[in-house]
């Protein structure tokens, strides 16, 4: 994947689309009793995912595997390996541009949490807060999507993808150690999001912005929605509760236009109706192609941890897996119809479209669709070199969800 790295606004447009005891809050149920309600915050025990339901993984296994990413991710060598410590703060290197993202930090923050992490979680805390983060003036609440290794900022503007993984990350960091700095820091990003003069979300719209100004805040991707994480903030937000429910309605209306009728597929950018939306600066804009198959994954997530779409979403889901089945998981980059195929299936096209059989599991006619794309997913060889960054992180954002190793903690009694 070709990507830019320049202090242009129009570099950044490219680049994104390339670019008290803690209680766990249900873990993934694939197949749930139809008779009851879930309750998200009910106290239960972590189910062990569709590794262990569908594949009959073992607990020891899935920790092996578990192990394995950890270990090529966050303790390989330089050719593995992205995630690099400086002693008192650290950061994830984007290898192919060999430079620091938001939103690739966001990811390895919410890693961390999820694995329980403590450390390294408070180090690429620590390098967003000194190196990225604005508290004050224009961007106040905000973090440059772009920094070198050494912390020098090269693109101020924000990556709103980035906002919502670190904000999502810190409130859930909160929970799980119990340290009341994650939540403040949290509580001030998101207060911000809606009280910045450049507000995260079209406040017309209530949905997430491709960028928060000029005419990126006019269109949006559909990459970016994230429903489930605007589930957390809608509960735990000390502010804007108002704002926040209209955007959870507001993103998962979105995803669901977003969804081509034929082929399932979503574009990379598109307009808030969920048509495809093309800019002069990016051609492949109104296709499927380097962010779009993050969709999946956000429509499974929100699926299995909150059961408030499943209707549409298993309606997604099934409309999404028929293409690629159809396909034979071969291609990674198509036209929004699903014509033009290109490019290899790719490593985080296997994990997303993994994460939302959640929504296929329960039904019969699906279960060996379902068993394919988890032993796709299962099976897949980690990424060295170049473009591990990417597809790597999405990838293993994937597998913290079908392990069972995704949770919300929840501190009320």
């Amino acid at each position: 994947m070709k990507r830019f790295l320049c202090l242009s606004l129009a570099a950044l447009m490219l680049f994104c689309l390339s670019c008290n005891k803690d209680k766990p809050v249900p873990g993934p149920d694939p197949d749930p009793d139809p008779e009851l309600d879930p309750d998200p915050e009910q106290e239960t025990k972590p189910a062990a995912g569709l590794f262990g339901s569908c594949l009959q993984k073992t607990d020891e296994e899935i920790q092996d595997k578990l192990d394995e990413l950890w270990s090529h991710y966050f303790k390989g060598d330089n050719n593995s390996k992205v995630y690099y410590d400086n002693g008192s703060d650290a950061y994830i290197l984007d290898v192919s541009e060999n430079s620091v993202l938001s939103r690739e930090m966001g990811y390895g923050m919410m890693i961390c949490v999820q694995t329980d992490h403590k450390t390294e979680f408070d180090k690429l805390w620590t390098f967003l807060k000194k190196r990225m983060w604005r508290n004050a003036g224009e961007w106040d609440g905000y973090f440059a999507s772009i920094c070198t290794t050494s912390g020098i900022v090269q693109n101020n503007l924000p990556c709103p993808e980035g906002e919502m993984y670190i904000t999502a990350s810190l409130l859930l960091a909160s929970r799980r150690w119990n340290e009341y700095g994650y939540m403040e820091s949290a509580q001030y990003i998101l207060k911000r999001m809606w009280g910045n003069s450049h507000t995260l979300f079209n406040p017309h719209h209530n949905v997430i912005t491709y960028i928060p100004a000029g005419n990126e805040a006019n269109f949006s991707s559909p990459s970016y929605d994230l429903p489930a994480f605007i589930e957390l903030f809608a509960r735990w937000s000390e502010t804007n509760k108002d704002k926040w429910a209209s955007a959870l309605s507001a993103t998962r209306n979105h995803l669901y236009k977003s969804s081509n009728k034929k082929s399932g597929l979503f574009s990379d950018l598109n307009n808030f109706d969920g048509t495809p939306h093309g800019e002069s600066y990016y051609t492949n804009a109104e296709k499927y192609m380097y962010s779009a198959m993050l969709c999946a994954m956000n429509i499974g997530m929100d699926y299995y941890l909150f059961r408030a779409d499943d209707t549409r979403q298993t309606e997604m889901a099934k409309r999404i897996i028929d293409f690629f089945e159809n396909d034979n998981y071969t291609h990674a980059r198509f036209n929004w119809d699903g014509s033009g195929p290109q490019e290899v299936y790719t490593l985080g096209e296997k994990g997303c479209n993994a994460v939302i059989c959640y929504a296929l599991a329960h039904l019969d006619g699906y279960k060996d669709v379902v068993k394919k794309n988890l032993n796709l997913a299962w099976d897949a060889h980690l990424l060295n070199g170049q473009y591990r960054s990417h597809d790597g992180l999405i990838h293993y954002l994937a597998m913290l969800h079908l392990c069972g190793s995704f949770q919300i903690w929840d501190d009320s009694e």
